[in-house]
């Protein structure tokens, strides 16, 4: 088990130099003057390139890259152009924000998408099988920023009952939170149906059920352990996608995490931040989906790492 898990901690750190690789030369395609971004407009070209000289943006990209891989490893991602601090104390700053946004939807995925789930498998083929069959289709479909504005509209606008948008208050996170976990959890709620009736299927269950073991603890004690192991993969997934910048939902909400972040970053053309959020978010998505494989062994024990 030791080896397997050094070799995916090996896999994942290629992965993210190959993620830092992309995004830095990513940036010499964008149409942007990074020491006019610096100086500004209104200094002398002689102060512009006094800047790019301070920076080394006249060496060779060879040069730059071994440079910018050199500061990456030692987690060090630069200055923003824009904040004039430390990209580092940005992402330390905005992280918590995204975390707990994150956190927060998660749990409304899991509550909501394991509850209907087990109820629709219980009473498969019924009428609130079919009600969350076309729910589930609904939200899956719906644009994200869409459902987000309709929110903010409905339920902070016009009802008052939640802040326009900002994190002042623990009810600002109620509205990104449930935009950001509503796909989520309609999508869960299909995942643990069907596992949940294959499991009820089973010839495990049915010898349960000739025991007289009541229905409800064969239910959440049996079938529900049984549903838990692809839940946790796409959990993972999620929290590490939320983590890396849930850009559309954060930019609606005001909510002032590295979505947000992300965004302005692009915005302002601040290129050492939008690539610092970019390896942090695929840091998040690799480490949480390892983690997840490794607790689907402790519930599952079928379930083998390769």
């Amino acid at each position: 088990m030791l080896r397997v898990i050094l070799r995916r901690l090996g896999w994942v750190l290629v992965t993210l130099a190959a993620v830092a690789t992309f995004t830095f030369f990513l940036t010499f395609l964008l149409p942007q003057d990074v020491a006019r971004t610096i100086a500004g407009d209104k200094v002398s070209e002689a102060e512009v390139e006094r800047v790019r000289q301070e920076l080394g943006l006249n060496d060779s990209p060879a040069i730059q890259y071994v440079r910018y891989m050199g500061r990456v490893a030692r987690l060090d991602f630069g200055y923003s152009f824009v904040n004039r601090q430390p990209v580092g104390e940005i992402i330390a700053e905005r992280l918590p924000r995204t975390i707990s946004l994150a956190a927060v939807a998660i749990i409304f995925q899991l509550v909501v998408g394991i509850g209907l789930g087990l109820a629709t498998a219980a009473r498969a083929n019924g009428v609130l099988d079919r009600t969350t069959l076309s729910w589930a289709v609904l939200m899956i479909s719906l644009p994200t920023f869409w459902l987000g504005l309709i929110l903010l509209y409905v339920f902070a606008f016009e009802l008052g009952w939640f802040p326009l948008g900002g994190a002042d208050s623990f009810s600002a996170i109620v509205l990104p939170a449930i935009t950001l976990g509503i796909a989520g959890a309609a999508w869960y709620s299909r995942v643990v149906r069907q596992a949940a009736s294959e499991t009820l299927a089973s010839d495990f269950v049915k010898e349960l059920r000739a025991k007289g073991l009541p229905r409800r603890t064969i239910l959440f004690k049996h079938v529900l352990r049984a549903s838990l192991s692809p839940v946790l993969t796409m959990m993972a997934i999620d929290f590490g996608f939320f983590l890396g910048g849930a850009v559309l939902v954060e930019t609606v909400y005001a909510w002032p995490g590295l979505g947000l972040t992300s965004y302005q970053a692009i915005e302002t053309g601040d290129t050492p931040l939008l690539m610092a959020c970019v390896i942090v978010g695929s840091a998040f998505v690799l480490i949480l989906n390892l983690a997840a494989d490794l607790v689907r062994t402790v519930i599952d024990p079928r379930v083998r790492l390769g």
